[in-house]
Parts: C-alpha cells; structure tokens; sequence
C-alpha cells in the first residue's frame, strides 16, 4: 500500500508491504522490516530492530486517525493523502486537541494561560493499561482546558483548545 502525507510543508511517501510474515516499510529514502501484532481491536504492537512502539487507529466520520508517539495523523483517504500536523512551528489559528482513544486522564500539567512549546506536554491520557503523553506539535497559548486528571474521555473528546501566540 502507498500512502502520501504532508509533515509540515513536505510532502513525504510511505509505502509497506508483506514479506516473509513482517512488513517491508519505506518512508521516503529509508527502509526497514517490521513485525506488527494486534493487541486488542484498532491497537497494533509494532516492532523493528531499532525500536518498538504502540499504534492506535480509530475511524471517525470517513477519516482514519492514528496515533504513535505523541503525533495524531488523520489519513482523509488511504490510498491517498495522510496529514501530520506540523511539528516546531507556531499554532497559527485557534484549534481544539482530541482524545485520540477512550481512556483516563492521569495528568494535565498545563493551565489556562500557558505557553508551550513544540513537543511539549498538554495532556497524558491512560489506555489499555500504557500512558500516552499528548504533545503540542507547535507553539500556543493554552485556550481552554477541558479536563482534569481522573476523567474518562472517548475518541475525540477535547482536551485543551490551543491558540497562536501573541507577539
């Protein structure tokens, strides 16, 4: 399967395929073969020889979201355009962040007011039993909080509206 994604204004090609029982995956110039092993419905165990990680996917009104290391991508079509979210650069207009699976929340070490930066932590959400640090994937002021530790959330419930930052 081929896949095309934007990260931030590059536009990245990711393709995999079955061989020998794992995957053979290509993301731009690099390649590497990787097991995956379901663990429960939509949460994969993923594994290479360098490292080994968790992936969520959920389907929510047409569009395909997954969730790995603190990064959501949200796949519009599968065969055809993935979006990541920009990483290090500035929120440039207001924007609400979702709980990207049903879990608990352990910790919200933000508050209104706050600004963070690029890969900073706003929300660690627990899931299957793994805590699951939700990132900024870029400068903003802290909105809105819409959470406190102990809450269950679902696929999609708001965690914290994010905006630009004021010069």
């Amino acid at each position: 399967m081929d896949f095309e994604f934007l990260v931030g204004e590059k536009e990245e090609k990711l393709s995999f395929e079955e061989k020998d029982g794992t995957y053979l995956v290509k993301l731009g110039d690099t390649e590497f073969q990787a097991e995956v092993f379901p663990v429960a419905p939509n949460v994969f165990w993923i594994t290479s020889s360098e490292k080994s990680f968790v992936v969520y996917a959920a389907k929510n009104e047409g569009k395909y979201y997954v969730f790995v290391e603190g990064q959501q991508y949200c796949i519009e079509k599968p065969s055809a355009q993935v979006r990541r979210k920009t990483s290090g650069g500035a929120v440039k207009a207001e924007e609400v962040v979702g709980a990207p699976m049903p879990g608990v929340i352990v910790k919200v070490p933000v508050s209104e007011g706050d600004v963070v930066k690029a890969d900073e932590v706003l929300v660690v959400v627990e899931s299957m039993k793994m805590e699951n640090d939700i990132r900024a994937h870029g400068e903003a002021r802290i909105k809105a909080v819409h959470v406190k530790a102990g809450d269950s959330v679902n696929f999609g419930s708001p965690l914290v509206e994010l905006e630009p930052v004021s010069e």
